[in-house]
């Protein structure tokens, strides 16, 4: 790239599970999708001193002893978030300047803690939802502009922003796990979609 040369915009896009999320960046224009990274981030407590699936281990606890936890790990995965979103806009800077990320969430929208730790389902969408808004969180923190993209209405959200229709949509996302090769799973082809949508709404 020339000293005059602007890097291409780039966005992430972040898949998060229980403790972790994977992470593809894409660039440049907004067709077609040119990956250029895929990593994973490591969102929970390297000590191991608060559990990853912190919502399931502290059901047994009194909601107050469980809140001291839950808050350690939204802290936690808030600074994991962002240490590992910042090693990968590192990675990619000779590339493309990634200047925004957008987080695959899911419809938990909360609930009392003390329903949660009563039940293991909202145990479970509660901790995706820890790990998602940590993703949000980190990436705000890099002055990344952020996008929370719901997991049931990603392909319609791509759809409208993208202007392709859902299944070619699909077939293109597919396509590039021939260019790519492994890993191409459900993870990284939200990620991506996520993430061209991103850079869509900002270009």
């Amino acid at each position: 790239m020339g000293p005059q040369e602007q890097p291409r915009p780039a966005a992430v896009g972040c898949r998060a599970h229980t403790g972790w999320a994977a992470l593809v960046v894409v660039a440049g224009g907004v067709e077609p999708p040119n990956v250029i990274f895929r990593g994973r981030a490591d969102l929970a407590d390297p000590t191991g001193r608060v559990r990853r699936n912190v919502y399931q281990s502290s059901r047994s606890l009194e909601p107050a002893q469980a809140a001291v936890l839950v808050e350690a790990a939204e802290r936690i995965a808030a600074g994991q978030a962002s240490a590992a979103l910042e090693r990968t806009v590192r990675a990619v800077k000779d590339a493309a300047a990634v200047r925004s990320c957008a987080v695959v969430v899911g419809a938990f929208a909360g609930a009392p803690l003390e329903s949660i730790l009563a039940s293991h389902a909202l145990a479970h969408a509660a901790e995706g939802r820890l790990y998602q808004a940590a993703l949000l969180r980190g990436a705000r923190s890099l002055m990344l502009d952020t996008l929370a993209v719901p997991k049931r209405s990603i392909w319609d959200e791509g759809e409208a922003t993208l202007g392709v229709a859902r299944d070619e949509l699909r077939r293109r996302i597919d396509r590039l796990r021939r260019e790519l090769g492994p890993p191409w799973a459900e993870d990284q082809k939200l990620a991506a979609l996520a993430a061209w949508i991103a850079l869509a709404r900002s270009s």
